[in-house]
């Protein structure tokens, strides 16, 4: 036997058995337990091709030649799924500690707020430029709130549809200038497309049966305004690890640019005036959006403060805010009505029948 075990590593043979043990203990390391407790991923869509993503595209409600690739694989932005909550204080207390590095969330960066039967929260818009999705819950509602910063369109929808609460995430697909989220299933073949702006279901078992998304009431202010008027209010963590991008103005040259869209948009708003990236809030009032321009708002004696509007049929009356780095928009009442922010060309490109008559000099064409 002693000289079997001298002749066996005489030999060099045990390297190769050594070898043998260490990948086969390296294969369930890495492969065979992740895929045991669901962790295991790997990159789905080349960035260019539509196909490369997998989708089910049976049906497609929508243009073929305006669904388009990103420049991102499926999933490359992680959405946020109920994620950990900051008080005011909280947030303070993160700023003074990052100080030297920029900060973290600070007074004039905007925010979404959402306030659901009296509960607010706010999501910042330095950090969902990174996710672009939060599936939360609120006030006992399942909510996603909502980010595309190519046309700075924020929303809030109901996560329950038809009886199950759905779980967002980013596809890295882009319909119309908007990019597309999907509802994560265990199965590929049982996600569908959903279109924000659009608020319906464009491709997948989802759209075969035309689901629509529900909006719900959100604001964007900027944070030093939203934690004035709710005290209370608690923020999202987000991230540790991307605190300092978060820091990085992702979208600013872009927003600013006189460049157009970046992905294809039609129709296409063809007007010099008002401009293509022209700020809007967009007020859903008998299951129609009704856009109005900020431009319009802030004119003449509106520079500023509470502005009372007849929408639809509908009184409503906003609090417009001008600050040194953003002018933002918010509904005073009524409280409930559902509310989106986003560039003009975006929201005109799915919804142009709503940009008409007055609406190319006013912009409140439905006083």
């Amino acid at each position: 036997m002693k000289n079997k075990f001298t002749a066996f590593f005489s030999s060099g043979l045990w390297i190769i058995v050594l070898l043998a043990l260490t990948t086969v203990g390296l294969a369930i390391k890495e492969i065979i337990i992740p895929l045991a407790n669901g962790d295991f991923t790997h990159t789905i869509g080349d960035g260019v091709h539509v196909s490369s993503y997998d989708f089910n595209l049976h049906p497609l409600l929508i243009n073929r030649k305006l669904l388009v690739a990103s420049g991102n694989s499926k999933g490359g932005l992680n959405a946020l799924n109920r994620p950990r909550l900051l008080t005011i204080a909280q947030v303070s207390n993160i700023n003074n500690a990052r100080r030297d590095a920029g900060g973290f969330m600070q007074g004039p960066d905007r925010v979404v707020g959402v306030v659901i039967h009296g509960q607010a929260r706010a999501y910042p818009l330095p950090m969902m430029n990174w996710h672009e999705i939060c599936n939360d819950r609120l006030g006992g509602k399942a909510i996603a709130v909502i980010w595309d910063g190519f046309c700075d369109t924020a929303l809030v929808v109901s996560r329950k549809v038809d009886g199950h609460i759905l779980r967002f995430a980013y596809s890295g697909l882009v319909y119309n200038g908007n990019a597309l989220i999907y509802d994560h299933q265990p199965k590929v073949a049982d996600e569908s497309l959903f279109s924000p702006i659009a608020g319906r279901a464009i491709a997948g078992p989802m759209a075969a049966q035309h689901v629509k998304l529900t909006p719900l009431p959100c604001q964007v202010v900027t944070w030093r305004n939203w934690k004035s008027m709710y005290p209370q209010t608690t923020m999202i963590a987000g991230v540790t690890t991307l605190y300092t991008a978060y820091r990085k103005d992702v979208y600013g040259p872009y927003d600013h640019s006189p460049a157009g869209p970046r992905y294809p948009v039609a129709p296409l708003w063809n007007y010099h005036n008002p401009k293509l990236k022209s700020s809007l809030i967009l007020l859903r009032i008998k299951h129609h959006w009704k856009p109005l321009l900020f431009s319009t708002l802030f004119a003449g004696e509106n520079r500023g403060g509470v502005v009372h509007l007849r929408v639809a049929g509908v009184p409503v009356v906003l609090q417009c805010f001008k600050e040194p780095q953003w002018r933002t928009v918010t509904v005073i009442s009524p409280q409930h009505l559902p509310a989106a922010y986003g560039f003009l060309f975006a929201w005109y490109a799915q919804h142009p029948q709503d940009f008409t008559g007055k609406f190319l000099t006013q912009g409140t064409e439905n006083h």
